[in-house]
């Protein structure tokens, strides 16, 4: 397996995983659930709605210290 087919199946697989929080966050806000986020390396509820409003936008939460 070369370089450039590791990369193009890691980004397929990024996207993958995307849009399966992308619809499940739908469903959330559909029911009107919440869902705990990383806030400040601490986890913080909000509204399924919210949190789809923030993916939407093209923001994105911070899922750890890197």
């Amino acid at each position: 397996m070369g370089r450039s087919y590791l990369l193009k199946k890691t980004e397929e697989a990024r996207l993958c995983l995307k849009r399966a929080v992308h619809d499940e966050l739908v469903k959330k806000a559909k029911l009107g659930q919440h869902v705990i986020v990383n806030r400040g390396g601490k986890p913080y509820r909000i509204s399924a709605t919210e949190a789809l409003r923030v993916q939407e936008e093209g923001g994105e939460y911070s899922v750890g210290e890197k």
